[in-house]
């Protein structure tokens, strides 16, 4: 009988990190455990589209072989101390009703989706993932502590994440994100890819809507008076259903927006290697900055950022509060020769380890 499983993310939610995780995510358990596994994550249809023979919010009922929590930053907490955060929020739904009908919506199918009706999974794993920060939010950590608790496996990308499991004494293996694993590498050997266009002077900056601080927010406006001083600069949305403020803000000035209803990975990441640089506010814009081997500035709106400065040193770090003075210095890479083979070699080397040591566990488990 052949396996059935699951796999968890903040997939469908227009995400161009998080949809590229889903296609990594089904080419290793296609390559690896032979099944089209399925996936869980907001209830729209395109994902289904972009899936290569794999089922998407199918319903399942009884017991399932395997529940893969499978990358991306699922545990964590910001603080809820900053009151014009708050403030904004309740502003925000109470001036576009449409957008707290639709929250409330998505919400209440993701939690169909965990109910599933009575299904009952046989292992639970997690792979490639982020833990934190949490804010001193004490119910969200003994939640997430719980559910680690129960995992057959335990895979983090990153050494914060290791250490919040090794204080919780929570058995994890430090792997990477799995984008930096050989199921992605695939995309990089498309001819299209592997054009490295230097003649291009394009510097694409990566945004994101941040408004859980104050800081977060500052970085808006020096971004939008840097690409109004030079055309060289050119905004990319990856998420377009969830950076509104940013979509509004640029909505009469040049952009790309990635389009799951009618872009492919392979399509968006031809048009990313177009740039010589990027400044990125997003996380997995940075990690395709370095796998297409471009400089990248990392906007530190949040931790992960800074995280991921660490684990590949020869990216830059805009820190906050984000002063002019500061990104202007790091910006002066037009010229510059940069080389992340080693870091990146690394990675991958985790990311991989992590996959083999995940496929061994499980095979054990269920042979004995």
């Amino acid at each position: 009988m052949s396996k059935t499983i699951t796999i968890k993310g903040a997939y469908g939610e227009s995400n161009f990190g998080d949809d590229l995780l889903m296609k990594v995510f089904e080419s290793y358990f296609k390559e690896e455990f032979n099944v089209s596994p399925n996936f869980q994550g907001v209830d729209v249809a395109y994902p289904k589209k972009m899936l290569d023979g794999s089922s998407y919010n199918k319903v399942m009922s009884g017991k399932v072989d395997l529940l893969v929590y499978g990358g991306g930053t699922q545990f964590f907490a910001f603080s809820t101390k900053n009151s014009t955060t708050l403030q904004n929020k309740i502003l925000r739904a109470f001036k576009n009703p449409n957008f707290l009908i639709k929250k409330i919506g998505e919400r209440l199918r993701l939690e169909k989706n965990e109910r599933n009706e009575g299904t009952t999974y046989k292992h639970i794993a997690f792979l490639g993932i982020g833990l934190g920060p949490f804010s001193d939010n004490q119910i969200v950590i003994e939640k997430t502590k719980n559910t680690l608790d129960s995992a057959l496996f335990t895979g983090v990308r990153d050494q914060v994440s290791k250490k919040f499991c090794d204080e919780w004494g929570i058995n994890s293996v430090l792997g990477a994100d799995v984008v930096f694993s050989s199921y992605f590498e695939s995309y990089l050997e498309d001819d299209l890819i592997r054009v490295t266009h230097r003649e291009s002077k394009k510097i694409g900056i990566i945004v994101r809507d941040w408004d859980w601080d104050e800081d977060g927010g500052r970085y808006y406006q020096p971004l939008i008076d840097l690409a109004n001083s030079d055309s060289k600069y050119e905004f990319i949305i990856f998420a377009p259903y969830k950076d509104k403020v940013w979509l509004n803000k640029l909505a009469h000035i040049r952009k790309v927006v990635w389009n799951p209803e009618l872009d492919t990975i392979s399509s968006f990441l031809h048009l990313l290697n177009g740039y010589s640089g990027f400044i990125s506010a997003r996380y997995h814009g940075a990690i395709i900055a370095a796998l297409l081997n471009k400089p990248v500035v990392c906007v530190e709106v949040e931790d992960k950022l800074r995280i991921l400065t660490q684990q590949i040193p020869e990216m830059k770090l805009w820190e906050k509060p984000f002063q002019k003075e500061q990104l202007e210095k790091l910006l002066k890479f037009e010229n510059e020769q940069v080389d992340y083979t080693k870091s990146i070699a690394s990675l991958r080397n985790l990311a991989n380890t992590m996959l083999v040591n995940f496929k061994n566990t499980y095979n054990d488990e269920n042979e004995s």
